[in-house]
C-alpha cells in the first residue's frame, strides 16, 4: 500500500482485505497485515496471539461467510489508527449459519515496513 495514500484510505484498504482474508480463511494473506504483536479478541472473550489466530484460520475452527461492516469510523493518531465501528459477520463454522452483530475496535500501528493490525476486539451488538 503506497505511503502517498491518505493514512484513512490505507486503513480502509487493510480492513477489506482483513474481512476477505477471513472470509476465505486466507492465513497467508492475514498473517501479512497482522503485526507479531497481534492481540486478537473473539466476541467471546477469548484473546489469542497472532500465532493462535492463524493456527485456527488453518485449522478450520474459524469459518465465515461474508462479512459487512456498517459505519466504521477511522482515527489516526500519528502512528496508530482506531477504527471502531458495527460489523455483521456469517460464523459457518458451529453448526447451523449464524450472522452475529459485533461492535468492533481494530487498532492499527504504522511499523517499519507499513500498517499493522495490532488489536482486534469484538462483543455481541444489537442488530
Amino acid at each position: 500500500m503506497s505511503d502517498n495514500k491518505p493514512a484513512t484510505q490505507i486503513i480502509a484498504e487493510l480492513e477489506e482485505a482483513l474481512y476477505t482474508g477471513l472470509t476465505n480463511s486466507d492465513a497467508d494473506a492475514l498473517g501479512k497485515i497482522m503485526s507479531e504483536e497481534l492481540v486478537y479478541v473473539h466476541s467471546q472473550g477469548i484473546a489469542e496471539t497472532k500465532f493462535e489466530n492463524l493456527t485456527g484460520q488453518r485449522s478450520g475452527l474459524y469459518v465465515h461467510g461474508p462479512i459487512t461492516q456498517r459505519g466504521g469510523k477511522t482515527k489516526i493518531f500519528g502512528d496508530v489508527a482506531v477504527t471502531s465501528g458495527v460489523i455483521d459477520m456469517v460464523d459457518l463454522a458451529h453448526g447451523p449459519k449464524i450472522t452475529l452483530h459485533l461492535q468492533e475496535t481494530l487498532v492499527w500501528t504504522k511499523e517499519a515496513d507499513g500498517w499493522r493490525l495490532l488489536l482486534r476486539h469484538a462483543t455481541r451488538a444489537p442488530a
